[in-house]
Parts: C-alpha cells; structure tokens; sequence
C-alpha cells in the first residue's frame, strides 16, 4: 500500500513522472533490498556512514552487513533482523529508486519524514505501512469501531491484492447518510449481520476490476462488465463468510446484481472506502442494516 501512496508523493514532487512510477510497480518478487539501504531507513545507520563503509569495502569479496559488524555499525542480532527486511516490498521499492538514480540515500529520510507529515501519520502508522501490517493499515484508512466491518474491509484489500492489483490502496473512508451511486455491481449479505455490498465508479473506472478479475477483456464497461465485478464481490463475501464462520457467525448471500444506472441510496449507516487499484479509483459501499 505504501508504495503507491510514497510514489504518488514523489510524483507530486515531480522527483518521479507517473510514467516512471508505473514502470516501477509492482517491485519484482526475485529481487532483494541492499543492507545499507534497509540500515538507512530504520535509522540502524546514518547515510554518511553508510556511505563511507561502502566506499572502504571491496563489494567483490566483502559483504556491506560483514563489515558494518566488523566496524561496530551493527550487532549480529540487528544484522539479522536487517537481512529479514531484505524481500519488505518498501525496501525493495526504495532501493530501485536508489538503483535508478530517482535520489540518494541522503534523501530518503527527509522524503520520509515530509510524507509522514504531509499525511499526518503517527510513527507507529509509518511503522504499519512500511512494514505492511495490512490489519493496522486498514485502521488509519477505515477507523471503524465495529469488528466485522473491519474484517470485511481486511477481506476486501487482500482480495484486492492477491487478484487484482498488489499495490491496491486506500484513502479515508467516511460516513453518509445518502448517496448517487454511478455504473455499480452489488450484493446483499443476511443472516448474523445484514448489509448490502456495492463497488461503484463512473466511466470506465471498473475495468479496474472486471479486467484483472478473470481472463476477460473489456474495451469500456458494460453489462458484461459489471457481472464480473458482481462476481468478484461474490467472491469477497464468500471469503468474509468463511471468516465470520470460525467465529459462529453465519451470512447467507443473495446473487450479485449490477446496473450501469446507479441508483440514490440513503440509509443512517452508509460506509463509504475509496479504493485506487490499476490506476483508476472505484468506491466501495457498505450499507449497514441495524
């Protein structure tokens, strides 16, 4: 999640062109983040230490964690924690940043630092995002008191992620009373907890979904569209069912259903999560029946 939000900071900054951003994402799976870069960023070192021990060691025939250890830099145990951060999706990001030039270990810090202010992150949110603690992430973008729709949200983005796009992110999610829906699939959940389940957006913006979801292709959405982003709703509730299951709670679902009108829906506990995944921004609705 953290690096669409930190990319999309830095495309702000014009430190990156969206294009770049693209092409930098999703970080490859073989790849590794280097020890200096990992010591950097959890401030284990300083960048001109890091610097300097990489200047002094032969890259050859000595490893930069050896000779941080050799050095006093670094403790066996902190090394060893280092190397688990190695395949950390953010390390892995910031070091091809570093590898393509984009800025040095110098800037990482300070870019950190302003976008922890800019979004007014805690240390301990910071922390969660860059260490990809998904169910603490899902409490700064969706701060909501009740348990299940926390676990339907946890559902929904792992969803997201594992089938439609790794680097799926969230803003904050807000309350409504009522609301104009665009081009939307649904489905109604009922039985031990009772709401209906939206994901809305106008134009094309669902291809997002309907086009990573299943081997189909789409040119714009339409009906055939919307029935397969029906279907990957079906495919979360399924998921949040099984999960609500292992805690004696049962929901039944009805079939999906879909429009390219969306209609006004007003209702005392409408949750609303804006969602950018594939390069386009979709909402998902919760409508609580109490």
């Amino acid at each position: 999640m953290i690096n669409r939000l930190f990319g999309n900071y830095l495309v702000e900054k014009q430190i990156l062109s969206q294009d770049q951003l693209d092409d930098l994402l999703p970080v490859r799976k073989e790849f590794k983040a280097e020890v200096a870069t990992i010591a950097v960023i959890n401030k284990v070192l300083s960048p001109t230490a890091a610097r300097n021990l990489l200047e002094q060691i032969d890259q050859g025939n000595e490893r930069f964690g050896d000779a941080a250890i050799e050095a006093g830099y670094l403790s066996d145990e902190k090394l060893d924690e280092i190397l688990g951060y190695q395949t950390n999706n953010f390390m892995k990001f910031v070091q091809n940043l570093l590898d393509g030039g984009m800025f040095s270990l110098d800037q990482i810090n300070p870019f950190l630092d302003e976008f922890q202010q800019l979004g007014g992150y805690s240390d301990a949110q910071i922390s969660s995002l860059i260490h990809d603690d998904l169910g603490e992430c899902i409490n700064i973008f969706v701060p909501v008191r009740s348990e299940q729709l926390k676990e339907f949200t946890l559902t929904l983005v792992q969803t997201l992620r594992r089938l439609i796009d790794s680097d799926t992110y969230l803003d904050k999610a807000y309350t409504a009373r009522s609301l104009q829906l665009d081009k939307y699939a649904c489905q109604m959940v009922a039985g031990d907890m009772h709401m209906k389940v939206y994901i809305s957006a106008p134009d094309d913006n669902l291809l997002a979904i309907a086009n990573y979801f299943t081997e189909d292709t789409y040119d714009a959405v339409d009906e055939d569209a919307l029935d397969n982003v029906g279907e990957f709703i079906n495919c979360v509730n399924g998921l949040f069912a099984t999960n609500l299951s292992y805690d004696d709670i049962t929901i039944d679902m009805n079939s999906p259903e879909y429009s390219m009108d969306g209609p006004f829906i007003s209702n005392e506990n409408l949750y609303v999560l804006p969602i950018h995944a594939n390069g386009c921004s979709f909402r998902a609705i919760l409508e609580v029946y109490e």
